[in-house]
């Protein structure tokens, strides 16, 4: 009997019952990461000799975490929003409430928070070029999802594709850091965090899309990348008169038909045929006046 409660006794002095932590843990979207360390602590309220934190974070999208011994490290990511940590050092668990606010910063003032931009070369690169994978896999065969079939459809179609590939850029559509589903600027004017429901929209025509959400690049071909646009106005097509086609690079265009009967289609060509296009309007080149030049997503600039 005298050993079983000595027991006991020893193992108060070594398991720990309670873990002195914060209970709430506020982070800005993008920023700092901040250390929590967690004191566990005996029925006496002395120092456990177990003091290898784990943690289980509910919404990796939010934030990352990861601990070094009693220390964890909270790294928040680029999205706005509430999620539950679960910390614990054996066999005690603490749940832990981690809010992150939004960043609603636009410092390039070019209409979109620094949040949505792609800010390293290689999340660019992997976006390029799976935005130009997407548009020329509809030559084959149109993926269900791509349902407006005109050259502007195609376009939102690659751009929203390739905004889900959380695993090369740092968010995944439709969790869009403050924009969500409403990745398209309809307005003109810098980031206005009280106005996205007005700026932004789900839908932007070819001239929307040309006039907020892209960057010109000028009419040289050697300026543009693979998973540029380039834009044409033709007046004469009074209901839809601009028009738009995906950069592949090197000398090679992705664009569609529009709805020209069985003929509707998404085609692929070259800046060489283009420019010996019958319709002289069609000729990407510097005294066209109906080409308006290559142009950039404003997330790539």
């Amino acid at each position: 009997m005298l050993f079983i409660i000595s027991g006991l006794v020893v193992l108060t002095f070594i398991f720990p019952v309670r873990l002195n932590c914060s209970s709430y843990l506020p982070l800005q979207a993008g920023g700092e990461e901040k250390v929590e360390e967690i004191e566990p602590l005996t029925w006496w309220g002395f120092p456990s000799w177990f003091q290898r934190a784990t943690v289980v974070v509910e919404d990796e999208e939010l934030i990352i975490a990861h601990q070094e011994g009693r220390k964890v490290i909270f790294q928040p990511r680029r999205l706005e929003g509430k999620t539950s940590v679960l910390v614990g050092v054996f066999p005690v668990w603490q749940e832990m409430e981690v809010e992150v606010f939004p960043a609603g910063e636009d410092r390039d003032r070019d209409g979109f928070p620094d949040m949505v931009e792609l800010s390293t070369e290689s999340e660019r690169n992997a976006f390029r070029e799976f935005f130009v994978e997407v548009a020329r896999s509809q030559i084959a065969s149109s993926h269900p999802q791509f349902r407006e079939r005109d050259c502007g459809g195609l376009v939102r179609y690659a751009y929203r594709e390739s905004l889900k590939r959380g695993d090369i850029i740092p968010y995944s559509y439709p969790r869009v850091p403050l924009l969500g589903v409403n990745i398209f600027r309809i307005k003109p004017g810098s980031f206005n965090l009280e106005k996205i429901e007005e700026d932004f929209s789900v839908f932007a025509s070819s001239f929307y899309l040309l006039a907020y959400n892209m960057v010109l690049l000028g009419k040289e071909e050697g300026k543009a990348k693979a998973g540029d646009l380039l834009f044409f106005c033709q007046p004469a097509s009074f209901s839809y008169p601009y028009h738009v086609m995906i950069y592949e690079g090197k000398g090679r265009v992705i664009y569609h038909t529009g709805p020209i009967g069985e003929e509707e289609g998404v085609r692929e060509t070259t800046i060489t045929s283009l420019r010996r296009h019958p319709d002289k309007n069609w000729h990407p080149t510097e005294d066209n006046p109906n080409f308006l030049g290559f142009f950039r997503w404003k997330i790539l600039d």
